[in-house]
């Protein structure tokens, strides 16, 4: 059964979003793509479109792969001044090619379009950046106005260190500093992103620098800092000798999440968006022809939590038009829906299917506790923990194949996938007096 309301593609295996880019009134996402099946491999960029956030149109794959590279994760730009004398307007694309014969190699790579991301050149010059390394890999770009250049941010993944590059035309890089992980759970950084973000209820701001443990983090390996960049160095919060690092998603599924820089909303925040998969167990989904969805788009910001600054995301509404809400005290719910989970600070809500398998969401006091079972595929079995604040609503965002459990304060994100079936699932929720007995 396909999702109703998140991405998926028509056919074969997506992960990693990629190229995030808006540009003449389309959202482009573009994201890590196999063309021949629905195993990894043969990595190459898929490519979809959205005027709003809500329905997309698939394209055919922007970048595929050649006999020199597979096309790992990366990023766009739409370069507005023709910076890198490709075209004004032209978009361009960062990203990793991955040598596909002899040793292990990532290098750094440049294409462009010309035509609104329809088709695309590989730069003749390619690689724009080649450290001789095994693991280097995923540049997330962005124009720094204060300096007036191009600002990259790519991941050592086996050093579990992310550096800073800086260019004035996408084409010569300039290595300026390093990110170092110290503290940081986890190894194998994947996927970096470093964004300027707003503190609700100020006139302030934030950076947040985001990176994704492959294996050994908390949640779904998704870590950020924040702090402030000052155009060459990225300063995080914290003490000096071990910054505070925190978690974006308590999940198991919400991996490799990047932003689209620009548009922001009134208030100034963006939007990001992340694979709902796990490499520990994804190549192990019963096949149907395609795997793998993309999560909801969420707009981010910070709020001031104590000393620290801490990540808010909401579900951009645009992205859910048209969503039927339900509420918990009902017997049945639709298999994509928003159920409204009630504010009490105790309660339990299961929902199963007719062949066995529950998500339960159970509150107790300032704790949450989600709670996966599948008899049919028990690799999906998993308990996730979080800590929820305040006595708001929670809503799970409810489709076929996932779950977005969100606060309603925007702190609390667990994101989970499953295999429930049918048009309705049951639901059981007890609140209060009712859960003691």
């Amino acid at each position: 059964m396909r999702p109703q309301y998140h991405y998926a593609p028509a056919a074969n295996w997506l992960s990693d979003p990629n190229g995030l880019v808006h540009h003449q009134g389309e959202w482009h996402l573009f994201y890590q793509y196999n063309p021949h099946g629905e195993d990894w491999g043969h990595m190459s960029w898929g490519h979809a479109i959205s005027t709003d956030l809500r329905h997309w149109q698939e394209l055919p794959p922007a970048l595929l792969e050649d006999e020199r590279h597979a096309i790992f994760s990366g990023s766009a730009v739409v370069d507005h001044a023709n910076t890198a004398g490709l075209g004004e307007e032209a978009l361009v694309a960062l990203y990793t090619g991955a040598v596909v014969h002899g040793d292990p190699h990532q290098v750094q790579c440049l294409a462009w379009s010309g035509d609104r991301g329809r088709s695309w050149t590989k730069y003749a010059g390619n690689p724009v950046i080649d450290r001789a390394m095994a693991d280097f890999r995923d540049p997330n770009v962005f124009w720094h106005a204060a300096t007036q250049r191009w600002i990259m941010v790519v991941v050592l993944s086996n050093e579990n260190r992310a550096l800073i590059y800086a260019s004035h035309d996408l084409r010569q890089w300039d290595e300026l500093s390093v990110i170092h992980g110290a503290g940081a759970p986890g190894e194998v950084w994947e996927c970096p992103l470093l964004i300027e973000l707003p503190v609700e209820g100020t006139d302030e701001t934030r950076w947040l620098f985001k990176v994704d443990a492959l294996r050994g983090a908390p949640g779904s390996g998704a870590l950020y800092q924040t702090g402030t960049f000052d155009g060459v160095r990225f300063h995080p919060d914290g003490p000096a000798l071990e910054p505070w690092w925190q978690v974006a998603d308590m999940g198991s599924d919400f991996y490799a999440a990047i932003a689209w820089h620009e548009p922001r909303d009134a208030a100034g925040r963006p939007l990001w968006i992340g694979w709902m998969g796990n490499h520990a167990y994804q190549g192990r989904l019963p096949r149907q022809g395609w795997r793998g969805a993309m999560s909801l788009p969420r707009r981010l910001s910070l709020v001031r939590a104590g000393e620290r600054h801490v990540l808010r995301q909401i579900v951009d509404p645009a992205a859910v038009s048209g969503v039927p809400l339900a509420e918990a005290d009902t017997a049945l719910v639709p298999l994509a829906c928003c159920l409204r989970l009630p504010g009490a600070s105790r309660f339990a809500a299961t929902l199963t299917d007719a062949e066995g398998r529950l998500l339960v969401v159970e509150r107790r006091d300032d704790q949450l506790t989600l709670t996966r079972r599948d008899p049919a595929s028990p690799f999906l079995d998993a308990v996730r923990h979080a800590r929820v604040d305040g006595d708001g609503p929670l809503d799970l965002w409810l489709d076929a194949g996932s779950a977005e459990l969100l606060g309603d304060d925007g702190r609390l994100s667990v994101t989970v996938q499953h295999r429930m079936a049918g048009d309705r699932l049951a639901l059981r929720c007890l609140t209060g007096a009712a859960l003691a007995a």
